[in-house]
């Protein structure tokens, strides 16, 4: 670990690790609480919630005990990355995670300060046709880039949804309507049923209609860069 790096935290001192919040008789009264429940018997309301607190201190005790000694093989399996790649990438970015055991607290800090030291260098956009002004396909490209952009984040969003999905939803609604058909035709006649059959197959050309696959490239053509349609 370099200089720079923060010196490794000790789990008895990091938060909640000491236990400091029970005081002498509530430890009592879990002790107690914990032989009671050996023995078979029956805790009070004051019992439980201090054996509840009991434990969830515990849970956190330990659970900073187990940050600050995470075994290699886990941060190989988590990371699916191999040792020599693990204690390379250590080496090169001064990030604690080579060597047997792994102190999280310890790389979580030196991560968040590798990242805030290369502000700068990370937010710089590489792809060369962002850099500088350009032609009129070049601006075209740009804005397909953004609009690609904003699809991903409205996707990602719950917002956009794929038209394979729309189509199966609608054919599903449609056979429900359908199935109501029978019903409207025993009951109304068949002539019902053909007003109604024929608005369902005027809505399936709708539907196939406005779904229709774009095959335009996006540049130029009337789907080009620009506003994406909105979302399902």
């Amino acid at each position: 670990m370099s200089d720079s790096e923060p010196a490794p935290q000790d789990h008895a001192t990091a938060p909640g690790a000491n236990g400091s919040g029970m005081d002498a008789l509530d430890r009592k009264l879990a002790g107690e609480a914990y032989k009671k429940v050996l023995d078979g018997q029956q805790l009070s309301s004051r019992e439980r919630a201090v054996l509840k607190r009991f434990e969830k201190q515990k849970e956190e005790r330990l659970r900073w005990q187990y940050y600050g000694s995470i075994p290699q093989k886990h941060w190989r399996a988590m990371s699916g990355r191999q040792t020599k790649v693990l204690n390379e990438q250590a080496a090169r970015y001064g990030i604690p995670f080579g060597g047997p055991q792994i102190h999280l607290p310890a790389v979580v800090r030196a991560l968040h300060d590798f990242l805030a030291d290369n502000a700068v260098k990370l937010a710089r956009d590489d792809d060369e046709w962002m850099q500088g002004t350009g032609s009129p396909a070049l601006e075209r490209y740009r804005e397909e880039r953004a609009l690609l952009a904003r699809l991903d984040r409205l996707e990602r969003e719950g917002r956009l949804v794929p038209r394979d999905e729309v189509r199966r939803a609608l054919g599903r609604v449609a056979a429900i309507v359908r199935g109501a058909g029978d019903t409207l035709q025993r009951q109304c006649g068949a002539a019902a049923l053909e007003v109604l059959l024929e608005a369902l197959d005027d809505a399936q050309r709708e539907i196939e209609r406005s779904f229709a696959e774009d095959t335009d490239d996006g540049f130029g053509g009337e789907s080009g860069a620009g506003e994406p349609p909105d979302a399902i």
